[in-house]
């Protein structure tokens, strides 16, 4: 008999059958609930990556793959990808202060002061790691 209990009615029950049956079913539905909210979440993320220009999507890779190697300060990015992708100075610094204002990119620090440095988000990171997988889908 599969009966979910209350919760608090769980309290006496500690490791009696009841107990883990219930403490399993739950589980299982947040599991189910997370799969669906980071489904959602990826999904959201790849229609907002969309709205980007081309320009701006490969400063966001050039950017990332950088600083998943090295923490640097927004200009000092926005030098290198310059140079990398040919890209004026200016044209890059905005580009990647509009990636930071959409969150995929941090600012930590203070700001003004030569010590702050550029990080990428959660945000970020889920993004890149969403696209990732959807190219090794699609080889």
């Amino acid at each position: 008999m599969n009966v979910l209990l209350n919760p608090a009615k769980l309290e006496g029950l500690d490791y009696l059958e009841e107990g883990i049956a219930f403490a399993q079913e739950r589980i299982r539905k947040l599991e189910e609930d997370n799969l669906f909210l980071f489904d959602l979440l990826n999904q959201s993320l790849i229609i907002l990556f969309e709205q980007l220009n081309d320009k701006q999507k490969e400063i966001f890779f050039e950017g990332y793959r950088f600083l998943e190697r090295k923490r640097t300060s927004l200009n000092r990015l926005a030098e290198i990808i310059s140079d990398r992708l040919d890209i004026s100075f200016s044209t890059t610094k905005w580009n990647i202060t509009k990636l930071r204002d959409l969150g995929f990119f941090e600012t930590i620090g203070t700001r003004g002061n030569t010590k702050t440095t550029l990080i990428s988000t959660i945000i970020g990171d889920t993004l890149y790691s969403t696209l990732g997988q959807i190219k090794n889908k699609n080889r």
